[in-house]
């Protein structure tokens, strides 16, 4: 399969299509989520409702959907790296846990912190790994400056831009028929282009 993908299309297609793929996949699950919760709700005979006190303003729906976006592209382009370099399934638990790691930083200091302006918050919100867990925090608590949350969007674009143009170089045949198996140190190196010996 590699042999045909590398003849017939380009490595930008290559992730393109993968990205696509997952995030087709991940709203696919959201749906179902959404459906099935309504569909529990309904034949329980319940409204969902949230509490009179639970307001979520417009600010905060743009903003969670602008750093749900801009988070996906950051993480869908880590993990099509980290597939192109793991030759099977088994590896993958341990790059997955490799790219996943900052999310869960960013979401536990997120449930951690009690003072959303803490300076904690404010870098680990601005930083473009963990801002998509963070900020949606700190934009539910409230009070957050528009120069921060423009930073924060600009350096989640830089970087899912940064990242998805290394991620591309990564699908040549030399990494993705090398069978080689997964390491932190070869990931790291083809995806700052340097050889992956």
């Amino acid at each position: 399969t590699a042999e045909v993908l590398l003849l017939s299309a380009s490595p930008e297609q290559i992730l393109t299509g993968k990205t696509i793929a997952l995030g087709l996949v991940g709203l696919l699950q959201g749906v179902g989520w959404v459906i099935i919760t309504y569909l529990l709700f309904t034949l329980g005979g319940m409204t969902f409702r949230l509490p009179g006190s639970v307001t979520l303003p417009p600010e905060f729906l743009i903003g969670a959907a602008v750093l749900f976006l801009l988070g996906y592209a950051v993480y869908a382009s880590l993990y099509a790296g980290a597939g192109a370099m793991v030759p099977d399934w088994r590896q993958a638990k341990g790059a997955s846990l490799l790219i996943i790691l900052p999310a869960l930083v960013g979401f536990e200091i997120g449930i951690v912190s009690e003072d959303p302006h803490s300076l904690l918050m404010v870098i680990t919100s601005i930083f473009p790994l963990t801002a998509p867990m963070v900020m949606i925090k700190r934009l539910l608590s409230g009070g957050v400056p528009l120069w921060q949350l423009l930073l924060s969007g600009v350096l989640m674009t830089a970087t899912a831009y940064w990242i998805t143009r290394a991620v591309a170089r990564m699908f040549h045949a030399q990494n993705l028929l090398s069978g080689q198996p997964f390491s932190v140190r070869r990931y790291f190196r083809a995806l700052l282009g340097r050889a992956t010996n």
